[in-house]
């Protein structure tokens, strides 16, 4: 009987349809409800939205009470056929959120539409966080980004949608979408660390061009100057962007004001040390030395607080053993007659250099014993200074 009664409500609407001049609006929405009420969700939209065709029913709060209820239980439905509907999500909920505010606009506070409709908004709302969270919790990231917009699009200047978005969208790598949530909150206040550190961390992990990444980073370093972290971070960038000139300043008052601070102290040394490689490169051998100075002095201060730093290690031996390399460049280029008169005294040299790095290389490959880049660089050390026990201990490890 129930189904006879909804074919009979089915075959009464496609009636009105062909039959469109006699239909009123408030035929329309009456059928809408008769349909919502038998969960008949496709046909009752089908009645809605031709009722929203007549001049008066954007006037009418019965229409978008009755439109925003049709949307929303749409919205709510696991029905696969509704998919299609509903495939622009976020202009979906728009779409909800339009008309149930709608009906608030349209009817005093005291009228029933009225305190349904706000009740249904914050009910969205509350839906939406709560299964956010617990689709964050699941790992379901990419589902928990899906209900944090629709808490954003139900509570435009709720602030906690943005942010659990955000995050939401970061662990579930979509990048792109992170980075616009991100921003998106500016336009309600400053951004606090957290927001500043998904929106760095989305860039770097989008690839996004080192400049724009340089603009976030700039940006949280503005709004929290002495959060050494932001600074590391702005002076890797314009060191990668080969900007040395104004990275050195940039540190140089860091350390001013966080003068025993090892992160800012680490990165001097790496910017010394590549200045130090590239004044070389570029023939000026004077601003070479000065720089291996100060990289060497900087280097050596972090290692005597964070001796067991790999990193720090086996930079520091590189950086010498460059040293040590541009002696052997000299004796390769050096006649044989050249090399018979001073040959063994430069050599010597290239070999004071060499040991000098030497013990970093080890320290380095005590820390990571397995690690490539060490063991080929103690091969080559090793052989130089003709420490054969060495050289045949670890050829045999390895």
């Amino acid at each position: 009987m129930g189904y006879l009664n909804k074919s009979l409500r089915l075959l009464l609407f496609i009636f009105f349809c062909f039959s469109a001049e006699s239909v009123s609006a408030q035929d329309l929405i009456s059928i809408a409800n008769t349909f919502l009420n038998d969960k008949n969700y496709v046909e009752a939209k089908d009645a809605i939205d031709e009722a929203f065709e007549a001049p008066d029913a954007a006037q009418n709060p019965r229409a978008w009470y009755t439109k925003a209820r049709v949307y929303h239980e749409i919205l709510k439905s696991n029905n696969a056929e509704l998919k299609a509907t509903k495939a622009n999500h976020t202009a979906f909920v728009a779409a909800v959120v339009e008309a149930y505010t709608k009906t608030v606009e349209l009817t005093p506070e005291t009228n029933n539409l009225h305190v349904l409709a706000n009740n249904q908004l914050e009910l969205m709302w509350a839906d939406a966080i709560n299964k956010g969270v617990s689709s964050f919790q699941e790992g379901k990231f990419d589902k928990a980004y899906t209900s944090f917009q629709t808490a954003q699009v139900s509570k435009p200047a709720d602030t906690t949608a943005y942010i659990y978005a955000g995050l939401s969208a970061q662990n579930a790598g979509l990048y792109d979408e992170a980075i616009a949530t991100y921003l998106a909150l500016k336009d309600f206040s400053k951004l606090d660390k957290s927001v500043y550190n998904g929106l760095i961390l989305s860039s770097q992990a989008a690839e996004k061009p080192l400049e724009q990444q340089l603009d976030f980073v700039e940006d949280a370093v503005y709004n929290y100057p002495n959060h050494v972290p932001y600074i590391v971070q702005q002076v890797r960038l314009l060191v990668n962007l080969n900007r040395f000139t104004e990275a050195e300043s940039i540190l140089n008052t860091a350390i001013k004001r966080n003068p025993n601070n090892g992160q800012l102290v680490l990165r001097q040394a790496d910017l010394y040390d590549r200045i130090f490689k590239e004044a070389f490169v570029n023939g000026e051998p004077e601003k070479s030395d000065h720089y291996f100075e100060m990289a060497s002095e900087k280097y050596e201060r972090y290692l005597s607080a964070f001796p067991n730093e790999f990193t720090a290690n086996y930079n520091y031996s590189v950086m010498i053993n460059e040293r040590a390399n541009r002696v052997y460049i000299r004796i390769n280029l050096m006649s044989k007659d050249e090399y018979d008169i001073r040959g063994k005294e430069v050599e010597e040299v290239g070999h004071e250099w060499t040991r000098k790095a030497l013990p970093y290389m080890e320290k380095a490959k005590s820390i990571k014993p397995d690690d490539e880049k060490v063991i080929t660089a103690l091969k080559v050390y090793y052989e130089r200074l003709s420490l054969v026990d060495k050289l045949k201990q670890l050829n045999d490890e390895h």
